[in-house]
């Protein structure tokens, strides 16, 4: 058994979110099973695509020779050299992969942009194979990594880092979208769906804003819509305490990210408080895996009317919300996922 583990991530300045809490998560169930557990976050700036291969070169340049074991989650830190290397690949860069082509390709589409994104391929082509197992967050990971990389992953769902902070009271008016404010959370699409609402269902946002530009955005929507009597934005970081009882409260919870890897946090906490979830045909595979349509939630095509339509399903069905909600609940008891597997996984 190693001893000393090291999980590697790679974290923004003064930007928190699932990654960073699945890292702390991690360490600690480690810790409690008596290994001696750290984190080494290695800075990055992820809007940054000229700096990119500066990130790749500092990963390598690594070295913790008095760590028994690596466990890396993100692009680049996978790339941090080790004899006893482990991934549990939360995802790649994917604007060099399946986003690549997109508006959200996040670099210039020329010879500068394509020589950038090969070098990127051309690192993990090189590097990921170092790693004695690799373990991916989701179904979506695993077989984009299989598809572009032709690598072999296992799928090791995570868990919550505290799931009884979790409860559950009588439903009340509002839906809860907690999450950090950024245009792939698409809390934007929630606020205009506001508007296309006929019921007194409310929205509370609750997150911290990835850029000055999303908390501005979505403040300007709201007063150019005059939802202000019905739309809350809490636009800053949320504690585990008021996050727990503004979804005990909520008749649901919306989860609205483009295209996710994996479930999200926000969907196992909403279910884990007994409460359904609303979300987007084009959320993701791993987020449609828990939540269907009418079972344990809503589920409505990614405009503001079809999304405002589904927030009126949500208040008209308030007396069956803790009965969706407790399906979806044994969705997650049904897929197994427990730190107890995940550290056994990890550490053999």
């Amino acid at each position: 058994m190693s001893s000393r583990i090291a999980v590697v991530n790679v974290q923004q300045p003064f930007i928190r979110g699932g990654a960073e809490i699945l890292s702390d998560s991690l360490v600690a169930q480690l810790r409690a099973r008596g290994f001696d557990a750290y984190a080494v976050n290695i800075p990055a700036v992820a809007d940054r695509p000229e700096a990119l291969l500066d990130h790749i070169v500092g990963a390598r340049l690594v070295r913790l020779e008095n760590t028994d074991r690596v466990i890396a989650l993100k692009f680049p830190a996978y790339h941090i050299p080790h004899d006893n290397k482990v991934l549990w690949m939360l995802h790649q860069y994917r604007q060099a992969y399946d986003l690549w082509g997109t508006r959200l390709q996040g670099f210039t589409h020329d010879g500068w942009g394509r020589a950038l994104r090969d070098a990127v391929r051309r690192a993990d082509d090189e590097f990921l194979p170092e790693a004695r197992r690799i373990y991916t967050n989701s179904t979506v990971t695993r077989d984009r990594l299989m598809a572009f990389n032709g690598l072999m992953a296992t799928v090791l769902l995570p868990p919550l880092p505290d799931p009884d902070l979790f409860h559950t009271r009588e439903a009340g008016d509002y839906i809860f979208a907690p999450s950090r404010l950024s245009r792939a959370k698409r809390q934007l699409l929630a606020v205009e769906a506001m508007a296309h609402t006929t019921s007194g269902v409310r929205l509370v946002i609750a997150g911290p804003p990835d850029t000055p530009g999303d908390e501005r955005d979505l403040a300007e929507a709201v007063d150019r819509l005059g939802l202000a009597d019905r739309v809350e934005v809490h636009a800053r970081w949320v504690t585990d305490d008021e996050k727990a009882a503004w979804m005990a409260g909520c008749l649901a919870c919306a989860y609205l990210p483009l295209d996710e890897d994996s479930y999200g946090y926000v969907t196992l906490e909403a279910f884990q408080a007994r409460k359904p979830v609303v979300s987007l045909t084009d959320s993701g595979k791993g987020v449609l895996a828990l939540v269907a349509d009418g079972e344990t939630g809503w589920v409505a095509e990614p405009s503001p009317r079809a999304l405002g339509e589904a927030f009126d399903r949500a208040h008209a069905a308030r007396r069956r919300a803790h009965d969706l909600g407790d399906a979806g609940q044994r969705r997650v008891t049904d897929l197994g996922i427990s730190w107890d597997h995940v550290i056994e996984e990890l550490t053999r």
